[in-house]
């Protein structure tokens, strides 16, 4: 079993078909709260750059989960946020812990990094081996 990792993954130029199609084999079947699915991921296949950021929250004492997550995204992701105007989320989180409303503030702080006029897709899911803890899937791309 995976262990929390946060990683970052730039996928080859044009991404690799099985690559894109694990990628988004993994996001739709993930997402079972707010549903993405296939149609909604097929653009990933034309695009010119591809990079996937994995992001578990490991809040500090003086923090929420959703505030290390964001911490993560601002000081660790080293993502160059201006080239990329699609993005696609996915959240999971255990179903005895789900995402409060007041967590989803912190979404929109993370989706207010990209230009102002980013695609965002996201979709939301359980996973309870992850007990407290959230999980991010952030897709950035460009065509």
């Amino acid at each position: 079993m995976e262990k929390y990792v946060n990683d970052t993954e730039l996928m080859p130029q044009k991404g690799s078909k099985p690559e894109i199609e694990e990628l988004i084999s993994q996001i739709v079947k993930e997402s079972t709260l707010i549903h993405l699915g296939k149609q909604d991921l097929n653009y990933l296949y034309r695009e010119k750059e591809v990079l996937k950021r994995r992001i578990y929250s490991f809040p500090r004492e003086d923090e929420t989960r959703m505030e290390s997550i964001l911490r993560e995204v601002l000081d660790y992701s080293q993502i160059e946020f201006a080239r990329y105007n699609r993005v696609a989320l996915l959240i999971k989180t255990s179903s005895k812990m789900p995402l409060l409303m007041n967590e989803l503030g912190f979404v929109n702080e993370i989706i207010k990094q990209f230009p102002e006029k980013v695609e965002v897709k996201w979709g939301l899911g359980w996973d309870n081996t992850i007990d407290d803890k959230v999980f991010l899937m952030m897709i950035c791309s460009y065509p």
